[in-house]
């Protein structure tokens, strides 16, 4: 299934030719039909496995830090944006958001389920935590912080490296980063830990 998302992300669903896939995977074109029913279903238990990979690695890697929500938020945004850089990540998206998002709304669907969704759940419960515990101010809306966070990153990575507009406005992607999560604790925090303002 890593063999076949690879060549599903280079090539296009409808470039792609099964034969292609065995070969990447060291297999022989009947053993790609004895696994799948077709090359949809082939590209769907393909997106579905590296989904999988990526969030049981992070859930994993949350389960083992104990750490405030900040410290835990930082890491989970961390790991999404390592991932959305591959160059695997910008040829799905074209993928997905092409030829099928138009042809296989329902695969659409599924890999926005399994993917930016996900996320968004993921950080969203951290962020949900951090309020709980006080570290976050108490008016936070965890679902809406979570989608500006994670769908801010995935467009920064889509348009300043898949798209290569790193020529026409040109910034490092670790400044993206910190800076962007610099900003998102920062309208998060309780006030806790803030300093008291100067007088007047």
């Amino acid at each position: 299934m890593a063999a076949a998302f690879r060549v599903f992300a280079s090539r296009g669903y409808r470039a792609t030719r099964l034969e292609e896939v065995a070969e990447e995977a060291g297999l022989t074109k009947g053993a790609i039909y004895y696994h799948f029913q077709s090359k949809e279903d082939l590209l769907r238990q393909a997106v579905a496995h590296r989904h999988e990979a990526i969030f049981a690695t992070i859930e994993r890697e949350l389960l083992s830090l104990e750490a405030p929500a900040s410290v835990r938020l930082r890491h989970a945004l961390r790991q999404v944006w390592r991932h959305v850089l591959e160059p695997a990540w910008g040829q799905a998206v074209r993928l997905m958001f092409g030829e099928v998002g138009i042809e296989f709304p329902a695969l659409f669907r599924m890999w926005a389920q399994e993917g930016p969704i996900q996320a968004w759940e993921l950080v969203g419960r951290i962020i949900q935590e951090g309020v709980r515990e006080g570290e976050f101010r108490p008016g936070a809306d965890p679902e809406v912080t979570a989608r500006f966070a994670v769908s801010g990153l995935m467009m920064q990575a889509a348009l300043q490296v898949h798209a290569n507009l790193q020529d026409l406005a040109p910034c490092d992607v670790d400044r993206i980063f910190d800076s962007s999560v610099e900003l998102l604790l920062a309208g998060l925090s309780s006030g806790m830990n803030r300093p008291p303002p100067p007088p007047a």
